[in-house]
């Protein structure tokens, strides 16, 4: 297309040159200084990518609370995680951030022992939070037995109230500005049971193809120096994942050709 037929197309729809524009600002000040920040600190702009084939062999899980609706996990990003909780067994693990709680209540149906750390409502009203975002808090998991939950700020929480637990395998899905990624990092660093145990992040990427340098620069800023090696970013999905072991890796394309077929059922029930 000229440019002249690109100028005509957008001259036509007023609504995607303020959509455009407003994709640049949040480039210029969201992804461009990050993204320069990463390069110059760690030689590298991306994680590499292990292929979710590689990580998680024979793939294949449900889910049984999704809703389709804004702001929530991919299907991918769950099922990965659930894949990973039925590594270990009597899995102990903890979750940053809940919201609806599709992730926690499809973890909860494979492993012994959830915690959940998220705001609480006075916590979400302060911050301003949309009235239906808190209404719907917690909808899928709060009738799940198995799961602990710490109504607080994970960036304030004290620690010391799990009295020592440590976990197999941590998500962290909470604030994702730059600061509350680092922190939140930090912290689950430390509560590791032991060389197996493994920590996923959520949103390193806008999508799946699309890395997310304010939440990057969180996470390796937040890390360990000597653990760094061991972060990658799972193919397919919006996660980041810590994990040990000896991975082929590719690096992320924007709009890759795809290697694997997903076999997808859809059936809804009413709440």
């Amino acid at each position: 297309m000229s440019k002249i037929a690109v100028l005509k197309a957008l001259l036509s729809n007023p609504k995607e040159i303020i959509t455009l524009g407003y994709q640049s600002m949040v480039r210029k000040a969201h992804i461009v200084p990050y993204e320069k920040n990463i390069k110059e600190k760690y030689g590298i702009y991306q994680l590499p990518t292990i292929d979710l084939l590689d990580l998680v062999p024979g793939f294949h899980e449900k889910i049984d609370a999704y809703s389709y609706l804004t702001n929530t996990s991919l299907v991918t990003d769950i099922l990965m995680i659930k894949a990973l909780a039925k590594r270990f067994t009597d899995c102990a693990y903890l979750e940053i951030g809940c919201f609806r709680g599709e992730s926690i209540a499809c973890i909860a149906d494979v492993v012994k022992d959830c915690t959940s750390l998220t705001l609480s409502e006075k916590e979400m009203r302060d911050f301003g939070f949309d009235e239906g975002y808190i209404t719907s808090h917690a909808i899928y998991s709060k009738n799940k037995t198995n799961i602990t939950n710490y109504l607080e700020n994970s960036q304030t929480f004290d620690f010391g109230k799990l009295n020592g637990k440590k976990f197999d395998l941590i998500f962290v899905d909470g604030d994702h500005t730059y600061n509350g990624v680092k922190i939140d990092t930090a912290n689950v660093f430390k509560l590791l049971k032991d060389e197996n145990s493994i920590i996923v992040w959520h949103d390193y990427g806008f999508d799946t193809e699309t890395v997310r340098h304010e939440v990057l620069q969180g996470i390796l800023d937040g890390t360990p120096e000597q653990y760094r090696k061991n972060m990658y970013h799972v193919s397919n999905t919006m996660c980041a994942v810590f994990i040990r072991g000896n991975f082929k890796t590719t690096q992320l394309k924007y709009l890759s050709t795809p290697n694997k077929a997903f076999q997808v059922e859809v059936k809804a029930v009413k709440l």
